[in-house]
């Protein structure tokens, strides 16, 4: 029986993600009282900086210890205490279907476990699905509001090709321009991913790559002769899976898995590398702490 997103998220599970909150490096304004502190000024309890007064000013803000001491009219400024939004993209095509579970079903209960923490915290969360065929972003702002990603989720079946590249790009022009955004993909449409996420840093995101591959991609075990298929273009070729021809898949294997960590490196985007048979746990919690995405 095919494995559903949502079967992983029971009470046990929930109750495990109350211990845990985003570590994101920036904060901003979305418009909504959170208990994320974003670094922008405004009325909450916590001082951040003095200016000059000037005529208007509201003179309860007014420093009077300043005033008396330096004889200059200075006003408080506080940093607001307000939620950095979090938006999560997962790319559904055809690729994504493979493992068990599957690329899609792992790398969607990651993105699962990052919004209940995010909701939990009175963060608001925005799901967005790379695919050809259209399918509404889901906004979600209550505590218990996982359910209907998950619904949507465990209905989705990945197929045809990728549209990550312009779903990210859409993320760019759309929403807050400062978030936290997490990209959930196999990583194999690099040339029009790339330009996209770094679109998303220069837009002013912080942005997170959870890169999922399948244990028959990194470790393949068969042998003999098989027709492939490609899942997102249909092309079929003959291939004799022998020593030498898998010798080469892994040379290719290592340079693409080396080649997405350097490019995040110099394109300030944080990346996890996870298998598709991770299970979420607290290895699964360790991994996404490391990378910066939880506390």
């Amino acid at each position: 029986m095919t494995e559903k997103v949502s079967d992983a998220f029971d009470g046990k599970l929930l109750e495990s993600l109350t211990r845990f909150e985003l570590a994101v490096r920036t904060l901003t304004s979305s418009g909504v009282r959170g208990e994320k502190r974003s670094r922008r000024k405004g009325s909450s309890a916590e001082y951040a900086d003095h200016r000059e007064y000037v005529h208007g000013d509201d003179l309860r803000r007014l420093d009077w210890h300043a005033l008396a001491r330096l004889d200059v009219m200075l006003i408080r400024l506080y940093a607001a205490e307000e939620t950095l939004p979090i938006e999560i993209i997962i790319d559904t095509s055809a690729s994504m279907d493979f493992g068990e579970p599957t690329k899609f079903v792992t790398g969607a209960r990651v993105g699962c476990a990052l919004t209940q923490i995010a909701l939990l915290h009175a963060t608001p969360a925005l799901w967005r699905f790379a695919n050809e065929k259209p399918l509404e972003p889901v906004k979600l702002s209550g505590r218990n509001d996982i359910p209907r990603v998950l619904r949507v989720l465990d209905e989705v079946v990945p197929d045809g090709r990728s549209t990550l590249g312009e779903a990210i790009r859409r993320s760019a022009l759309a929403g807050p321009r400062r978030k936290s955004l997490v990209v959930i993909t196999d990583g194999y449409d690099t040339e029009e991913i790339r330009p996209a996420l770094r679109a998303c840093r220069a837009a002013g995101a912080e942005v997170y790559l959870v890169l999922v591959l399948a244990p028959e991609e990194t470790n393949p075990s068969v042998r003999g002769e098989f027709t492939f298929i490609d899942a997102e273009s249909g092309t079929e070729a003959a291939l004799s899976l022998d020593k030498p021809t898998l010798k080469r898949y892994m040379q290719m294997l290592e340079s693409f898995r080396a080649d997405w960590p350097d490019f995040c490196r110099t394109s300030g985007v944080v990346m996890i590398e996870l298998s598709s048979d991770q299970p979420i746990d607290a290895e699964l919690f360790r991994a996404l702490a490391t990378g910066g995405l939880i506390s």
